[in-house]
């Protein structure tokens, strides 16, 4: 009734999970079909508990300490704290699905390329961004530092940049995958797929 699932914890802590969450694990799962998959800023670890109860092999990079306290016993281990933009974390090709939800705004531009560069390199089948965009852009470089609804947002990109940057590091566009992830309509999401090298 209150949007949270509780979880029991080990000791006397429990972990709420969001409702809210509920369509997104099962949608990640039916539709991007991963096998072992990586969050990229995955906070408490609130999702990835969920592909974990759906038989997902999953792990998780935050760069908050309490991330890892704050996780439910089950994906814990599972969670590095570290920085979305370092590419020295996990190997290449290393996940068939990389997620990235609510976090590219939070980043510089720079932070931005290095996030992205780093989601393709650790990848070997898909990514899957959330983000907001910056609402009226006047041209494909434009970006807006200044969200009304979130100070912490400071680099609202034009969705096409952003979607450029990733064909520019070796991917294409699923708009198909999109469509299907976009359960909500909001236009914020993103779904790429990695191409293979040229030989």
């Amino acid at each position: 009734e209150d949007g949270i699932r509780d979880v029991a914890v080990t000791g006397v802590q429990t972990c709420a999970l969001p409702i809210f969450e509920a369509r997104n694990p099962a949608l990640i799962k039916e539709t991007l079909t991963p096998t072992r998959a990586l969050d990229l800023g995955c906070g408490p670890g609130a999702l990835m508990h969920l592909l974990w109860e759906l038989g997902v092999d999953v792990e998780g990079i935050d760069f908050a300490e309490s991330s890892r306290r704050l996780a439910t016993p089950e994906v814990r281990d599972r969670i590095t704290v570290g920085s979305v933009t370092d590419a020295t974390l996990k190997p290449a090709n290393h996940y068939d699905l990389v997620i990235c939800r609510e976090v590219i705004e939070h980043l510089t531009v720079f932070e931005v390329k290095q996030a992205v560069a780093n989601m393709v390199r650790m990848t070997s089948r898909l990514i899957y961004v959330t983000t907001r965009f910056h609402p009226n852009p006047s041209d494909l470089l434009d970006f807006n530092q200044k969200d009304d609804l979130d100070p912490t947002h400071i680099t609202l990109l034009n969705k096409d940049l952003l979607r450029l940057m990733f064909v520019l590091e070796g991917c294409r566009s699923r708009p198909d995958l999109e469509a299907r992830m976009d359960w909500g309509n909001k236009g914020r999401v993103l779904v790429l797929e990695k191409l293979p090298p040229r030989p």
